[in-house]
């Protein structure tokens, strides 16, 4: 998840850090001596792995653990291994946000590739739908970027045209170890052209995408 405007880490921090404890004290009130901050704890820093890196969600595991260790400590056995549990989901929601991180600059560094590229080229879906088109192949569908993105791109190949063959080779890019894949198509309204396409599987924050670059004419 990419935010436009960052959060403020300590306010949030200080947030879910209140929040952790006015939960475990109405829980407390309600069932005398039973405890829920050790997940409380868990859960919040699962959420912060969503919005921060995971130098800061390393830095709030220590609040979490110590705070849950001082909620159970009246009232809870072992509280030194209640609130080491939460230091240890602490570092797996660090490398969790580390993952993240990873992924979404790739996403950025892959979308500044495809904003420079020559040729022609669309990004899509595994159910075939189309995410992105660059500006060259938006002439091949022959329809403006807004009629085209989130629509079908098998509905723009002409049926009589090896339409079936491409869709085949198209999905089973999506499962092919042995990338990058060669292929024919024929858009509908350009008839007259047949066009040599490849297939790469390139890896989103959102997910799985085929990339299919066109021959240039």
């Amino acid at each position: 998840m990419i935010l436009k405007k960052p959060l403020p880490y300590f306010l949030v921090l200080a947030i879910s850090l209140s929040a952790v404890w006015l939960i475990d004290q109405g829980v407390t009130w309600l069932a005398k001596d039973f405890t829920l901050s050790p997940p409380f704890s868990i859960m919040a820093l699962g959420l912060l792995a969503f919005f921060f890196s995971w130098r800061q969600v390393l830095l709030a595991a220590p609040c979490f653990a110590f705070l849950s260790y001082f909620l159970v400590l009246e009232t809870a056995r072992f509280p030194v291994v209640r609130s080491a549990s939460v230091g240890i989901a602490g570092a797996l929601a660090a490398w969790a946000a580390a993952q993240r991180g990873r992924i979404i600059n790739h996403s950025m560094e892959v979308d500044t590739i495809l904003r420079t590229l020559p040729v022609p080229w669309i990004l899509s879906d595994e159910s075939g739908n189309i995410t992105r088109i660059s500006d060259k192949a938006l002439h091949l569908v022959s329809s403006p970027a807004e009629n085209v993105v989130g629509v079908s791109y098998f509905s723009f190949l002409s049926p009589a045209e090896g339409k079936g063959e491409f869709i085949r080779r198209y999905l089973d890019a999506f499962n092919s170890a042995s990338l990058p894949i060669e292929t024919k198509v024929v858009f509908a309204a350009s008839q007259d052209t047949r066009r040599t396409v490849t297939f790469f599987s390139l890896d989103f924050a959102e997910g799985k995408r085929l990339l299919t670059f066109f021959e240039a004419s």
